[in-house]
């Protein structure tokens, strides 16, 4: 929620504090250190599809209001990388899903015969000419910069603040009975927050009563994906849903009078996924929500939660359900960002395997942020082997 402190910054103090945190590490200083020339003589691109594990999406017979996306999205391959360097590091990154095979082929082209220190940082793709895969790369460059440095990725982003970063439980859209089921699994696995999907039509008052019954040490985050046109069709499910420990993600378009509107008339958090900085600057001005999820590349994701840090409202990562080296790139952003506090969603668990050689493993809830350089995690090379595709 807005901070007393931070409602009483103007709108010029606000853009001068954004434009003082849009690079809260210093680019040119890091590629500086590296003092060698590091040549990325080999760009590896490894096609792979990896199911989630049986029975966590979504209830197959959940009916008509089911969104069939959920149900799908796991059959889509993404592309691990692999930047074999003349120091003999290997910097691996991963792309999301359902990219284009000629944007990482582009990509990999530009990379191959460079020196890792004629990147530049400071540009959103990194100069790269295709945008699509151009976040998965720069995880392949910072694993690798980082290894050629002896840091790991947080300390590239402007530090490690968190030892260990919050993450939570998640599912699509469930049947009563699966989510009592679901709810069991989170308990269990020591998570302290689950969140799960619903949309316009979904019966959200029975199913939070009985979750909340079933998890009483649990919190919730219920994602409606904009799924309701107005704010008229909400109010009313909102006015139900209050008394739980609850945040309600996206419940109708991104029209900030209705989420302000929401603040005013219900006692609920309400989280915002942006579309763009800009709309982000708005949440704050017009103190339209209380919490933010927040993604784009690791570098735009720790200046956005540095605005948001500014502004005293708490964040977390987003993900499309990613594989193991593209969740611990979130890890390590997250780690860089004060304000990243609310469990995100780094969620390779879910999967068949999440294709470490060390696999992602959640405690109580956290996961710990690995202090060795880079990102601090390698392939399972027969995995990889085992989910590659043509």
């Amino acid at each position: 929620m807005i901070s007393p402190a931070s409602a009483t910054l103007s709108r010029r103090s606000l853009l001068g504090a954004l434009a003082a945190g849009a690079s809260p590490w210093a680019a040119s200083s890091l590629i500086a250190q590296v003092r060698a020339p590091v040549r990325i003589e080999r760009v590896e691109l490894i096609k792979v599809v990896v199911p989630m594990k049986p029975g966590v999406k979504v209830s197959e017979d959940y009916g008509p209001a089911l969104d069939i996306r959920l149900a799908e999205f796991d059959k889509y391959p993404k592309f691990l990388i692999k930047l074999h360097a003349s120091n003999g590091q290997v910097g691996l990154g991963e792309t999301a899903r359902e990219v284009p095979e000629a944007a990482a082929a582009a990509n990999a082209q530009t990379l191959t015969g460079r020196d890792l220190r004629s990147l530049d940082l400071g540009a959103p793709t990194l100069g790269l000419p295709d945008g699509r895969t151009a976040d998965g790369f720069e995880i392949a460059v910072f694993d690798l910069m980082g290894k050629t440095l002896g840091l790991p990725v947080c300390a590239l982003l402007g530090g490690c603040l968190q030892k260990k970063v919050a993450v939570s439980y998640w599912t699509g859209q469930r049947t009563d009975a699966d989510m009592l089921q679901v709810v069991r699994r989170a308990v269990e696995g020591g998570f302290k927050s689950l969140k799960f999907k619903a949309r316009l039509g979904d019966d959200i008052a029975a199913k939070m009563a009985a979750v909340a019954r079933a998890g009483p040490s649990l919190n919730f985050i219920v994602d409606f994906n904009s799924s309701y046109p107005d704010l008229a069709s909400f109010l009313p499910v909102a006015q139900r849903l209050q008394g739980y420990h609850l945040i309600i993600e996206d419940p109708v378009p991104k029209r900030l009078d209705w989420f302000r509107q929401l603040r005013q008339r219900t006692t609920i958090p309400y989280a915002l996924t942006p579309s763009n900085t800009r709309q982000m600057f708005e949440a704050i001005r017009t103190e339209a929500v209380d919490v933010f999820n927040l993604g784009g590349n690791m570098r735009e994701f720790t200046r956005a939660g540095y605005l948001a840090h500014l502004a005293g409202i708490p964040c977390w990562h987003g993900s499309g359900v990613e594989l193991g080296i593209r969740d611990m790139s979130f890890v390590h952003a997250a780690a860089a960002t004060e304000s990243c506090t609310i469990p995100s969603d780094t969620l390779c668990y879910l999967r068949e395997h999440d294709l470490l050689a060390e696999r992602f493993t959640v405690k109580d809830g956290f996961v710990a942020v690995p202090s060795a350089p880079g990102l601090g995690v390698g392939l399972d090379e027969d995995a990889v082997r085992k989910y590659r595709v043509a």
